[in-house]
């Protein structure tokens, strides 16, 4: 199917996004526009975009247990849809601590700063993604003491529970 947008209300220009189911029924939409005498692509776009207005598009992306959230903003000049970049991405998840486990000092799981002891509560804070394995993916964990440490995904999936799960 297809549906007409507004990204930006303050251009002259609507925008047709063609949609599609893609993997694991994961919509995809392509986004177009029309310049009077041409038929444009802006972009492609996985999941669920929340479209405003004003020029900027976020969407959802399922992460296995949480949602991050990418950022688009419609570059005037080429009208394409511009990824802003992010180094982290909002978590925002708790979970019980199920197996003993340490959160590290740093990003590089280097220098341990505390053990998690069972049937704690933690809470995900946030996620910098690895580019080659999900499983590398680091978290920041805030612990029951308000200690502050960083674990890999492969160790929160093995020592973890309560985690909504689902690919």
């Amino acid at each position: 199917g297809f549906a007409v947008f507004d990204i930006d209300s303050s251009d002259k220009y609507k925008e047709v996004a063609v949609h599609t189911p893609g993997p694991s029924d994961d919509d995809i939409y392509v986004f177009y526009w029309y310049d009077g005498k041409s038929i444009l692509k802006m972009g492609e776009l996985s999941r669920w975009p929340d479209i405003k207005g004003n020029g900027i598009v976020y969407v959802k992306d399922w992460m296995g247990f949480w949602q991050k959230t990418e950022k688009y903003i419609l570059d005037k000049e080429s009208r394409k849809l511009v990824k802003v970049p992010q180094e982290f991405y909002y978590v925002g998840i708790e979970a019980s601590v199920d197996k003993t486990f340490p959160i590290y000092k740093t990003r590089d799981l280097n220098d341990i700063v505390a053990n998690l002891k069972e049937k704690s509560k933690i809470l995900i804070i946030l996620c910098e993604p690895s580019l080659q394995d999900f499983q590398k993916n680091r978290y920041l964990i805030k612990s029951e003491t308000n200690l502050l440490g960083w674990c890999d995904e492969k160790t929160l999936l093995e020592k973890v529970s309560n985690l909504p799960l689902a690919d």
